[in-house]
């Protein structure tokens, strides 16, 4: 089971630590809490150096093992200082599904942290992420930044649309197209 927690910005560490601490104390099964981060390409000095960067300000994600979400420690969490909310559903359950549940797979696929991906673009046409975490993001492209590499996607956390920044490796259209279609045996 996946859950998203919304704690204060910049007292995501702190909360974390609370989080695992509570967990360890109230669960037998395994759990993970992770704050998502990014790779960010920064241009400092005329040259570009990777900058680890909040992925979501102000959002933790947790796996649990368990499979009956009444065992999980929702109303105690929600009492801990630093801890806003936790994500929940009109039915009143907490763990995540859907897309959040997709997302949530997705960032623990990655272990939390985002790297740089290579993307395809040519002027007026779609963009295309041919490798690293992003791909199969193709369409959820909000804006294209060639200048500082980057590109803008569009996600939907819990009926939340929030836009994300990425650091992105622009490939020459010609070659990275040639290099996809080359024979294989």
């Amino acid at each position: 089971m996946y859950f998203c927690v919304h704690c204060t910005a910049a007292k995501e560490e702190e909360a974390k630590k609370r989080i695992t601490k509570l967990l360890s104390s109230a669960l037998e099964e395994e759990f993970l809490v992770w704050f998502p981060m990014k790779e960010v390409k920064e241009k400092r000095a005329g040259k570009y150096e990777s900058v680890d960067k909040p992925m979501f300000s102000g959002y933790l994600f947790m796996y649990w093992e368990g499979s009956d979400e009444r065992r999980f420690p929702i109303f105690e969490m929600k009492r801990l200082p630093t801890v806003i909310n936790i994500l929940d559903y009109d039915d009143g359950s907490h763990a995540l599904k859907g897309k959040d549940l997709e997302f949530a797979r997705w960032l623990h696929m990655h272990g939390g942290y985002i790297k740089q991906s290579k993307v395809i673009y040519r002027e007026g046409q779609r963009i295309h992420i041919c490798d690293g975490p992003l791909k199969g993001f193709d369409g959820n492209v909000v804006k294209v930044d060639k200048h500082h590499k980057r590109i803008v996607l569009r996600f939907d956390i819990g009926g939340n649309v929030t836009d994300v920044s990425f650091s992105v490796d622009f490939l020459d259209s010609n070659n990275a197209v040639n290099a996809k279609h080359e024979p294989t045996s």
